[in-house]
């Protein structure tokens, strides 16, 4: 199959995953998502991302938000709503569709692996273009991520010192020798079997050896994707988290 076609079999299937989704429910409609458009280059491709300017004039601190293997279908943190919280708390929000990198919409557990490296970099030059918007404190970029997202938040800030936070669900850091961390937020279901929580305590261990700050909370009877009752829970964790890490406001 020629790029031509590919590119037109992506197109088509997107149109008709996404009218299927809407008809159900399942997503708002673009228009009431993204308060803004803004794109960048990755690796050659194009990368869009939904911006979300904070309530508040003046430059900003930032969060990217990372979805999850599900693409921006099935969003594990509701990433838009999140956003939208986040934007009325004085933070300057975006969301890159990193998946662009590669041309996929969601992906299978066996696809992550040989497409990590390009996905991390993406994130990376995500903070780059964050970094220069101008409602933006360049001094100030967290980074969260649900799940898939949660990796890529967490192998990202282990290579890029401008990330000054990080926030993960269900997520893990599948490296060694980490030498480097800002303040991280653990949230891990302990009934999870896509991402075992057993990858928690090894995060917990490497921000140890690292003499990261970070703060923990495993749900004893979560899956990897949390119930609602502990999405609210979650919620107010990374309030107090941010608030303590990450304030919206800066500190002198």
């Amino acid at each position: 199959m020629n790029s031509s076609a590919k590119a037109g079999r992506y197109k088509t299937t997107a149109s008709i995953v996404a009218i299927i989704l809407l008809a159900l429910g399942t997503i708002p409609a673009k228009s009431a998502t993204a308060a803004t458009r803004g794109e960048f280059q990755s690796g050659g491709q194009r990368i869009l991302v939904d911006e979300f300017p904070s309530a508040k004039p003046g430059k900003r601190p930032a969060i990217i938000l990372l979805h999850g293997s599900a693409g921006l279908l099935f969003p594990g943190l509701d990433l838009r709503r999140r956003a939208r919280d986040l934007s009325k708390q004085g933070y300057a929000v975006f969301l890159p569709h990193f998946f662009d990198r590669t041309g996929h919409i969601m992906v299978r557990p066996s696809m992550v692996h040989e497409n990590l490296p390009a996905w991390t970099a993406t994130v990376r030059d995500a903070v780059t273009y964050v970094a220069l918007q101008p409602n933006v404190d360049s001094t100030r970029i967290a980074v969260m991520g649900h799940s898939l997202g949660g990796y890529l938040a967490l192998a990202a800030a282990a290579e890029d010192r401008r990330i000054d936070a990080v926030v993960e669900a269900s997520g893990a850091l599948d490296k060694r020798g980490v030498k480097r961390m800002p303040p991280t937020l653990i949230l891990h279901g302990a009934k999870d079997t896509t991402v075992p929580a057993m990858k928690a305590e090894r995060l917990e261990s490497l921000l140890k050896e690292a003499g990261t700050p970070y703060q923990k909370h495993i749900y004893p009877s979560e899956p990897h994707i949390l119930s609602r009752a502990a999405m609210r829970d979650a919620t107010e964790r990374i309030e107090r988290f941010l608030a303590e890490y990450f304030p919206s406001e800066r500190r002198d």
